[in-house]
C-alpha cells in the first residue's frame, strides 16, 4: 500500500504517533484530571470543573490507544466519586458528572471506532481500485500491442494475400479479446454499482440449467471430455435469466478449460430446505493451487496465468460469476473437502422447491 494510503486525515482519531508522544498526551490528560481533584477539595467555594474531566477523556479516547484512555477514564470517575464523598461538590452534582463521564467515554470509543472502520474501508477500497485499474490496463494493453505492432508490419512491409488475411484474422482475434475484456469490465462495473439485474422475472433453475448444459455439451465432445447433468429438483428463482445463464456459461467454460482430454464434468442440482437449492460443477482437472484458493472469484485472478493468456482469459470469469450470484443474494464457493480437481457450489434462493421427476 502506497503511503499517500497510509496517511490519514491530521484530525483523525488515534493516529500512529511515537512513544514519547503517547505519553505526553497521557501526562497531560491525567495532569488535567489531578488539577479537578486539587481544586475541587482545596479551593473552597469553588465552581464545578467536571466540564474539564469531560475534556480529559476526550482527548484520552481520541487520541490514545484503548487500554489508556480507559485509565484516563477510570481516573476521573474516582475524582468524581472523592469529590462526592468528601463533601466538594454536592451530591446531585456528582451523580450528574458520574454519569456524564460514563457517557462521554462510551459515545467518544464508538465514534472513534466508527471513524476509524470508515478510515479502513476508504484506504481498502482506493487500494483495491488501484489494483484493479493496474491490472486493466495491463490485460487491454497486451492485446492493443499486439493489435498495433501487425498493423504497423503490415504497413511496412509487402504482403501477400495470404499473409494479409493471416493479419487480418490475428487482429479480429485481439479485437474479439479487447471486446469480451471491454464487456466483462462493464458487467463489474454494474455490479458495483448495484445495477446488475435489470429485469427480474421468475427463472426456473433447472431450465437454465439445462440450456446451459447443451450449449456446452458440443464442445466438451470435441475436447474429448464427458459431460453429465443429474437435476434432481426444480427451483424457481427471482432474478435475471440471461444473468443465470451467463453465470453457468462461465462456470462451464472454465470447468472444460482446465479439464484434460479423457476427463470429466458434471452439474448437479439438488434442493437445499428450506428455500435453497444448490448447484455444483465439478471437473477432474488439476484443481486450484492454493496459492489461488483465497482470492480465486476476485477479479484477474488467475488458476494457471499462461494457460489463461492462451485462451484469451483475463481472470475475469469467476469474478463475474460471483457478482452475479451476490446480485440473487445467493453464495458461490470452492469446495474445499473435493479431492481430484475442482468443484465450484452455487447456492441460490428459491422462491418454490420441488422434487424433480
Amino acid at each position: 500500500m502506497s503511503a499517500a494510503l497510509k496517511r490519514r486525515d491530521a484530525f483523525g482519531p488515534r493516529q500512529p504517533t511515537s512513544l514519547l508522544t503517547r505519553a505526553t498526551t497521557f501526562l497531560g490528560c491525567a495532569a488535567m484530571i489531578g488539577m479537578v481533584l486539587l481544586i475541587e477539595t482545596l479551593v473552597p467555594n469553588n465552581p464545578t470543573l467536571g466540564g474539564m474531566l469531560l475534556l480529559a477523556v476526550l482527548f484520552a479516547t481520541w487520541l490514545l490507544p484503548t487500554p489508556l484512555a480507559v485509565v484516563i477514564t477510570a481516573a476521573a470517575l474516582v475524582v468524581t466519586l472523592i469529590t462526592a464523598l468528601t463533601g466538594a461538590v454536592d451530591p446531585l452534582t456528582a451523580k450528574f458528572q458520574f454519569v456524564a463521564v460514563v457517557v462521554t467515554a462510551c459515545l467518544s470509543e464508538l465514534t472513534v471506532r466508527s471513524l476509524m472502520a470508515r478510515d479502513r474501508a476508504q484506504i481498502a477500497t482506493t487500494d483495491q481500485l488501484r489494483r484493479f485499474t493496474a491490472d486493466a490496463a495491463h490485460e487491454l494493453r497486451n492485446p492493443l500491442s499486439a493489435l498495433q505492432s501487425d498493423l504497423e508490419i503490415t504497413l511496412l512491409q509487402p504482403r501477400t494475400p495470404d499473409e494479409l488475411t493471416a493479419t487480418v484474422r490475428l487482429a479480429l482475434k485481439n479485437t474479439q479479446r479487447l471486446v469480451k475484456i471491454s464487456e466483462s469490465l462493464l458487467t463489474l462495473s454494474r455490479g458495483d454499482a448495484g445495477g446488475l439485474i435489470t429485469s427480474v422475472t421468475r427463472v426456473d433453475i433447472s431450465d437454465v440449467l439445462e440450456e446451459a448444459f447443451a450449449r456446452w455439451e458440443g464442445h466438451a465432445t470435441a475436447l474429448g471430455v464427458a459431460m453429465t447433468e443429474q437435476l434432481d429438483c426444480e427451483g424457481v428463482v427471482e432474478g435475471d435469466a440471461l444473468l443465470l445463464g451467463r453465470l453457468f456459461d462461465n462456470l462451464l467454460e472454465n470447468a472444460l478449460a482446465y479439464t484434460p482430454k479423457g476427463g470429466s464434468v458434471a452439474v448437479k442440482l439438488t434442493s437445499s430446505p428450506p428455500g435453497a437449492c444448490v448447484i455444483s460443477i465439478t471437473d477432474t482437472g488439476p484443481g486450484v493451487p492454493p496459492s489461488v484458493r483465497p482470492v480465486i472469484f476476485e477479479r484477474f485472478s488467475r488458476g494457471d496465468g499462461s494457460r489463461s493468456r492462451k485462451t484469451g482469459g483475463a481472470g475475469l470469469g469467476l469474478a463475474i460469476c460471483a457478482a452475479i450470484v451476490s446480485a440473487h443474494k445467493g453464495t458461490i464457493s470452492l469446495d474445499d473437502d473435493h479431492v481430484g480437481g475442482t468443484r465450484i457450489v452455487v447456492r441460490l434462493p428459491v422462491t418454490k422447491l420441488s422434487e424433480r421427476v
